[in-house]
């Protein structure tokens, strides 16, 4: 019974803890998102992706996609794995017991001397016996373990966050861009009726004998370029609602259409908020955090390898040569001690686990150096888009005014016999280029609301 007053005194040594205390990155960030006029304001990335996008045909296709999208369900089994692990790590701070129990049969050889002169030579061993290994945390290794395996499972839970930010913002990007070609192509039928009535006008004209065939020609040109972009626009249609249904982990097939976006313009305030609580919105950076932490914590674990490691390990149960009188207490048997071991000669194997371990955190760190720098850098890029796709908009719809004026006058004369077809093309070329360029702008519009919610961090609550 003596190893038990040793206890105390290698219990006090197991509240050493080797390698440095896990915690977040120092990071220095700006005073301010770049293109932010309202700094000290709440984000735009606090809001619920719900009040964002509020098109209930949006709504719809986004909930599909958070119940069916095969990458979300693959990082929520990640979180699974994490935890299960994080368990196990646990684990290790209990003692563990197993159990036994067994029957042998024993002939010895009487040369050997392993049956004495005039008993039998065979005998028989029952055994029902318990054993314990219990590890004591000398140095902490087992501490930092279960430190790692948390911030391994809080970086799990903050990868799946970033995977449904993701999938949130390619939902609704994708459907902003299908009512883009939508638009694309009701522009480009409407176009191609004009342009088949003046082809009917100029041919009639011809047929009168007051216009060329050269007119005639370049009426069906003009046509052709218009019939030309059906087909390509409806071919960008299916793809991008096969693109859709595959964030939806469905399928290719069609998707449903709702209403006007115009909304989601009009009614939203792109503010970035305060620069620090970037860091905590965005749940990429967050997770890079968190695997920073894990990589410190392992410095620890590889560091205790090092050292000897003290168990306590210990044996009982009941043991008799004969089954009938094996649950006696007279076939009681234990034994019970502390064992230390550890490391004599490696050749270095766990120095350099160490030196593994301190590398793989410097590029944990440098990793939540780049995605926090890369954070900013999607914010003010988000914040920059947003303000010059307005403007850029807001051009196009008075130059779609001017080409559709042009366009009127440029008929006109041509009826009128006071120009030749040639103003006509060029106008109707110059209206339908704009028109098509007013609806792409107005879509890049949408696209940086989209675009500066996720850079900001929304999408994951």
């Amino acid at each position: 019974m003596r190893p038990f007053f040793v206890l105390p005194g290698l219990m006090i040594l197991s509240s050493c803890v080797l390698g440095p205390q896990p915690g977040s990155p120092e990071t220095q960030v700006p005073s301010s998102i770049r293109g932010d006029s309202a700094p000290h304001g709440k984000s735009f990335g606090d809001k619920s992706w719900r009040k964002v996008f509020t098109d209930s045909t949006l709504r719809s296709l986004i909930d599909r996609a958070l119940v069916n999208n095969p990458d979300l369900t693959a990082a929520t089994y990640r979180i699974e794995l994490a935890r299960a692990q994080a368990n196990a790590a646990r684990a290790d701070w209990f003692p563990s017991v197993n159990g036994s129990t067994g029957a042998t049969a024993n002939y010895g050889s009487a040369n050997a001397g392993q049956a004495p002169a005039g008993l039998s030579r065979s005998s028989e061993t029952y055994d029902l016996t318990a054993q314990l290994s219990w590890e004591i945390d000398l140095w902490g290794g087992i501490r930092r373990s279960n430190e790692a395996a948390r911030a391994n499972l809080l970086a799990a839970e903050y990868q799946r966050d970033a995977v449904q930010t993701s999938l949130v913002a390619s939902v609704a990007a994708a459907y902003i861009e299908l009512k883009n070609l939508d638009e694309r192509l009701a522009i480009s039928k409407r176009t191609a009726e004009s342009r088949r009535a003046s082809l009917e006008l100029v041919t009639a004209r011809r047929d009168g004998g007051v216009s060329s065939d050269l007119e005639v020609g370049q009426a069906e040109a003009l046509l052709g370029q218009a019939l030309t972009a059906i087909p390509i626009t409806e071919q960008a249609i299916a793809a991008k609602e096969n693109q859709i249904r595959a964030l939806l982990g469905e399928y290719p097939g069609s998707v449903a259409r709702g209403g006007s976006l115009d909304r989601l313009d009009s009614s939203l305030a792109i503010k970035g908020g305060l620069p620090s609580s970037l860091l905590q919105r965005r749940p990429d950076l967050a997770a890079a955090d968190q695997a920073f932490q894990a990589a410190v914590a392992q410095i620890g674990v590889a560091e205790a390898l090092r050292l000897p490691s003290l168990s306590l390990t210990g044996s009982g149960g009941l043991v008799s040569n004969e089954l009938g009188n094996l649950l006696e207490g007279r076939s009681g048997a234990f034994s019970i001690g502390p064992r230390l071991a550890g490391p004599i000669f490696d050749a270095g194997r766990n120095k350099a686990r160490a030196d593994a371990a301190r590398a793989q955190a410097g590029e944990a760190m440098a990793n939540h150096d780049r995605a926090a720098k890369q954070a900013f850098r999607e914010a003010a890029d988000a914040i920059n888009a947003h303000m010059k796709t307005g403007q850029i908009a807001n051009e196009l719809a008075r130059l779609v005014d001017s080409n559709r004026k042009v366009s009127t006058v440029a008929s006109d004369r041509f009826q009128g016999g006071a120009s030749s077809y040639l103003e006509v093309l060029d106008a109707e070329r110059s209206l339908f280029n704009s028109e098509l360029e007013l609806v792409d702008a107005r879509r890049d519009r949408l696209l940086s609301v989209v675009q500066a919610y996720r850079a900001l961090g929304g999408g994951w609550k």
